[in-house]
């Protein structure tokens, strides 16, 4: 039962008046009887969820305790109530939090009141900053609205209330399959976003952008967000017009341009970010396509209404022509297997991320996906594979398409990729991320083959008659794909996007240590396990994280096979040329000084040379004063492609010319190292680590299916986020209930193992690193049959025909 005014609460808080009632929740003012100094605050009074599934509850209280925990933290910002207290008393949760004293942003903002630019832009600067702080935190307020923003009295700022992740949880409600997640869709119509009414949606950064925005808008018209028309083609929100009695909003464009973009109807076309959207704020703005392709249009039309029914004198009267479309009605299908919407850079089909060279058939795909048409996604994705069989992203929502075309049951678990981009962001190089694609992709597909019964129609889906089945008890394996860009605030908020989806039970990646340095606590405080197949910096063993788990050696490991290869030929001196900024590339350096000086060694860095990530490098000149120091190796240690390094190293390849040994890490075993080494007279003088090569694969079944599925070799990437997913598909087989921290127990048992390309798998339950992991170093020898007339073989076989290829 709700209280009522004089009652006391927690035997602390005397109920003084209603403040305010929603659908979810009351909010009440209160005195402080233990806290003189503080007479008044504010209690949120939160109904237990209905249900009558005591799992229900028990989710519900791990919520509670979880936003609460969330909001003491934010309490820290002036400009967020401060949080007192939680409890529970007589099956209501309640918070009780700092009283602000001030008027609702309601007062303000009434109709018919306008405000001029320079009072919005100062007011969109203040609150972007508070919701700055809030997607910090990885919390999304979801019911940003001019009741929820108070202007203070004190100092006349705005101050952010009433967070709407802490009214779902009397939304929790269980289906007949035992599935528990949120019966109602939680914020305020006319402020809310369309994909925020599908209450499956997982909460982004753009909802929150999306409300602002409205609000905004709001001000600048002295119209309420409902009686503003929409474009009844494309939905958009249509503000900037003018009607005989309602002169057009006197703003500059730049602001046109920016209000327009963060109310855009489908959320991949506003801003993903508040920082994105303080950026413009403070550059100068040129109207561009997204004005033209919504905004434009609809004026054209609304004008061609306004003076083709010239007797016409009110806005009103025009509106009642217009194809109605409600503000209120989102395009969500209602079916339950409706795809979550996606961040940015974050796709399990809808969205078309390595976009080097999409056929058409996929990429109708994507829209069929997009548009919960599973079926017809399946087919079109099954026609772009037979096109092109080297795609892994092709492969991967094809796998998802078919688990929602046949309804079956599945596990979800993401990975993590880069796709390196050119500044105006084309597509620079997306042949890493397809490595480490075809992985998992495979893995996927062994599962997913164990659903289709001996007639099942999908008798064309890749990998039949080779890939062995291997469904995880029953049920199938979903892949969601996210791109990082070996950006580190990419990787940062791709990491908030995905411990924020409750589905996703792990993640594989990130691949560079760079970005796995930057995200690596996210994962670890949202108690999801990220398994990196190409993080190797000792940093990470320093200081050990739960919740991460990696496939791939440590660089002391990597180190130690480098260095014996050296003093196998005799070298006792070497020239280091890293990137100093790179956790990886400084940890491998670190690693190598150590255990060659311990073997006698001499180990050199040159002043101004040393730096390979300079854009400046300079090759030749660093070879030249290499060759001052007489005898000398050289190591040469790129970063995993987050700076221009690797193409300076190869360069350094090149001015060597094979006149001193040089070695490096895996991030060389690429095809432009093999491009390069086919321009020089000889490569005999080239180490490079590898962790796995077909010739030395501990499943050796796996590079032969690897092959026939893809049609052609990969390479040890591939290998490393195969056993990645293997790894985790083995956590899951061994849980009756599989869990995100029952992934963690399970991985961190002493007695897990798991079989993969590389090898038995196993972790060392301190630090998450793989015991006995693999190493061993490779060379370059020649092979006509290869690309370049080259290939990388284990460095024990000196030639291609002692390796046993054939390459006549």
């Amino acid at each position: 039962m709700c209280v009522n005014l004089g009652h006391i609460l927690h035997e602390s808080y005397k109920i003084i008046a209603l403040l305010g009632q929603g659908g979810f929740a009351r909010t009440y003012t209160a005195a402080q009887l233990k806290k003189s100094h503080i007479p008044l605050c504010v209690v949120k009074e939160i109904p237990f969820p209905p249900s009558n599934d005591p799992r229900v509850l028990s989710i519900a209280r791990k919520r509670f305790e979880r936003e609460a925990s969330a909001l003491r933290r934010l309490g820290k910002n002036s400009r967020i109530p401060e949080l007192f207290d939680r409890f529970e008393e007589n099956d209501y949760f309640y918070l009780v939090q700092e009283y602000v004293e001030g008027h609702p942003l309601t007062q303000e903002v009434a109709p018919g009141d306008r405000w001029n630019e320079q009072k919005t832009v100062a007011f969109l600067r203040e609150v972007l900053e508070i919701l700055k702080s809030v997607h910090q935190e990885n919390i999304i307020h979801r019911d940003i609205t001019p009741a929820n923003l108070i202007r203070r009295e004190t100092d006349k700022k705005i101050v952010l209330i009433d967070f709407g992740a802490v009214k779902e949880i009397s939304t929790f409600t269980a289906n007949s399959t035992g599935e528990i997640f949120t019966s109602q869709a939680i914020g305020t119509s006319g402020y809310m976003p369309a994909e925020q009414y599908n209450p499956q949606s997982m909460p982004q950064p753009y909802n929150d952008i999306y409300a602002l925005g409205i609000i905004a808008i709001q001000a600048l018209t002295g119209q309420r967000p409902t009686n503003l028309p929409q474009d009844p083609e494309t939905g958009e929100m249509v503000w900037d017009y003018s009607t005989p009695d309602r002169p057009a909003v006197q703003v500059s464009d730049k602001l046109k341009h920016i209000l327009t973009k963060m109310v855009r109807f489908h959320f991949q076309d506003r801003y993903q970010s508040v920082e994105e959207v303080l950026q413009e704020l403070d550059l100068p703005i040129v109207e561009g396509p997204d004005l033209s392709k919504t905004s434009r249009p609809w004026r054209s039309r609304f004008r061609w209404l306004l003076f083709g029914f010239a007797g016409i004198a009110a806005f009103g009267a025009i509106v009642l022509l217009i194809p109605r479309i409600s503000p209120l009605i989102p395009r969500i299908s209602p079916q339950p297997t409706v795809a979550i919407p996606s961040a940015d850079g974050v796709s399990s089909g809808e969205k078309l991320l390595v976009q080097t060279s999409a056929l058409w058939s996929k990429q109708r795909g994507i829209n069929e996906f997009a548009d919960s048409n599973y079926p017809e996604a399946l087919k079109l994705l099954k026609q772009s594979w037979r096109e092109d069989r080297r795609d892994p992203e092709t492969l991967i929502y094809m796998n998802n398409a078919l688990l929602m075309a046949t309804k079956a049951e599945y596990y979800t678990i993401a990975i993590v990729v880069p796709i390196r981009r050119n500044p105006d962001g084309s597509i620079l190089n997306a042949n890493l991320a397809e490595e480490l694609l075809r992985g998992i992709a495979q893995a996927q597909t062994e599962v997913n083959l164990g659903l289709l019964a001996a007639n099942d129609h999908n008798k064309d889906f890749p990998g039949q008659g080779f890939l062995e089945p291997k469904a995880i008890k029953g049920k199938g394996l979903r892949v969601i794909i996210a791109d990082d860009g070996n950006i580190k605030s990419y990787a940062v908020q791709r990491a908030k996007d995905l411990v924020a989806w409750p589905d996703i039970l792990a993640v594989i990646g990130h691949y560079t240590s760079d970005m796995t340095v930057e995200t690596v606590d996210i994962y670890n405080q949202n108690k999801l396990v990220a398994i990196s197949p190409g993080s190797t910096t000792e940093e990470l063993t320093r200081k050990p994280r739960k919740f991460f788990f990696r496939t791939a050696p440590t660089t002391s490991i990597e180190s130690e096979a480098l260095v014996n290869q050296l003093i196998s030929v005799g070298e006792k001196k070497v020239a280091v040329f890293y990137n100093p900024n790179s956790p990886f590339s400084a940890s491998l350096w670190e690693e190598f000084k150590k255990q060659f000086e311990s073997q006698g060694g001499a180990t050199f860095r040159i002043s101004n040379y040393y730096d390979l990530s300079k854009n400046n490098f300079n090759a030749a000149a660093a070879i030249k004063e290499v060759e001052k120091l007489g005898k000398t190796a050289l190591l040469v240690i790129p970063d995993g492609q987050v700076t221009s390094s690797l193409e300076n190293a190869i360069e350094m390849i090149k001015a060597n010319g094979d006149r001193n040994w040089i070695v490096g890490p895996w991030t060389l075993y690429e095809s432009r190292t093999l491009e390069l080494a086919k321009q020089l007279k000889s490569v005999n003088k080239l180490g490079i680590s590898v962790f796995w090569h077909p010739l030395i694969s501990f499943d050796k079944k796996f590079p032969q299916n690897a092959e026939k599925l893809w049609g052609g070799p990969v390479n040890t990437r591939s290998a490393l986020t195969y056993d990645a997913s293997r790894t985790l598909i083995k956590a899951l087989e061994m849980q009756p209930e599989p869990s995100r921290e029952g992934m963690q127990k399970t991985l961190a048992d002493p007695n897990f193992k798991a079989a993969g390309a590389t090898g038995i798998i196993e972790f060392d339950s301190k630090t998450g690193n793989r015991k006995n992991p693999p190493k061993r170093v490779g060379h370059i020898v020649p092979c006509a049959r290869e690309q370049f007339g080259l290939t990388f073989v284990p460095i024990e076989f000196p030639t291609a025909a002692a390796a046993g290829l054939k390459c006549n």
